[in-house]
């Protein structure tokens, strides 16, 4: 059924949400005394425009997936009344667990700004948005992308892997952070990861399109459409020293040796493609580990010239995500990979 289908995207993004929401989780404490005055409080202190535009944004694409889910409703509103009912509810919920979870703020502003970002993803599936707007990509997604559960796996896994580029702290295609990179006469190594990364990169996205002919065009639009996050955020959010370091000589021969390296294995078969996709990917993700180095949270914020807000939960998030990517990619296309044969033996066995 079509709700199954979009049930683990829209459980990732609460999953998400609960993350930020409660991120440092530890230790526990006691409510304050005046947590009720604190809660329904309009003052200054908890009107910062970077806090609203975080918590209205975050909250958009839980509305649209929530519509996916309880669209097939007789009546059309019912799913937007259902989707705004989870947000808000959603919402509500993590502001009271903040009141037990050290160095956060409950407000009501925020779960107003939250059902405003879910208001808004939610009318995606309405009116002329979802005519002019959404239904054509649905369309160009049925019409490109493998179809499916796992095509929306895969889809969600593109979609981890933008949001882990919006933090400019994090090197492209790498580990760690900028600033504690590795040693400087291990640069080759770091340029064989970086390749090895982008190819594997490339061959996953190969393996969700039906068409593989258009693989090379749609990787070259991801990658440089993420490189332009990572600029535009860089430039606003990094102390200017760090600004372009994790866009490195041996990150620009990798990437374009991972490209170059790609370029005839997007024509080999699916099965091949999934699997030299899952190898590079691992590799990739070896070198990165090995020659990458970390800092604590707090240093990795030092990094940020954005002083407040929902700094610490964004900069912890992405960077899990981050680590987390490789390991979900290789997982999806070890899947892909069986049932690709599957699929193929039961042709086989068909008269």
């Amino acid at each position: 059924m079509t709700e199954s289908r979009y049930r683990g995207s829209l459980a990732v993004w609460l999953l998400l949400l609960g993350y930020a929401s409660l991120y440092p989780f530890f230790p526990l404490r006691l409510p304050p005394s005046d947590w009720a005055r604190e809660f329904f409080a309009f003052s200054a202190r908890y009107l910062i425009r970077s806090d609203i535009a975080f918590n209205v944004i975050a909250y958009v694409p839980l509305g649209t997936l929530a519509c996916l889910y309880f669209r097939n409703q007789p009546n059309p509103r019912i799913p937007v009344l259902k989707s705004v009912a989870l947000g808000a509810g959603f919402a509500l919920a993590m502001e009271l667990a903040q009141l037990y979870v050290p160095n956060r703020v409950s407000s009501l502003v925020d779960i107003g700004c939250n059902t405003a970002g879910t208001i808004l993803g939610a009318l995606a599936y309405f009116g002329p948005i979802y005519t002019y707007i959404t239904q054509p990509l649905g369309e160009v997604r049925e019409r490109q992308v493998i179809s499916g559960a796992w095509g929306d796996a895969g889809l969600v896994l593109l979609m981890l892997w933008f949001l882990s580029q919006w933090n400019p702290a994090l090197p492209f295609f790498g580990a760690g952070n900028v600033g504690t990179e590795g040693r400087a006469d291990l640069s080759i190594l770091q340029w064989l990861g970086v390749g090895l990364a982008i190819c594997g990169f490339g061959l996953f996205v190969s393996s969700l399109l039906k068409d593989p002919r258009g693989s090379l065009r749609a990787t070259f639009v991801l990658l440089s459409v993420a490189l332009w996050l990572k600029f535009v955020t860089a430039s606003m959010l990094l102390q200017p020293h760090f600004s372009e370091e994790w866009l490195s000589v041996e990150r620009i021969a990798g990437l374009a040796g991972g490209l170059v390296a790609f370029v005839p294995m997007r024509r080999l078969s699916r099965p091949v493609r999934i699997y030299l996709g899952l190898v590079t990917i691992l590799a990739g993700a070896l070198f990165a580990k090995i020659f990458g180095a970390y800092s604590p949270t707090e240093e990795l914020v030092r990094l940020f010239r954005w002083p407040h807000g929902q700094l610490g939960s964004f900069a912890t998030l992405t960077r899990f995500l981050h680590e987390l990517w490789p390991v979900a990619a290789i997982v999806f296309l070890i899947g892909l990979f069986f049932r690709e044969r599957r699929l193929a033996a039961e042709s086989k066995m068909e008269p």
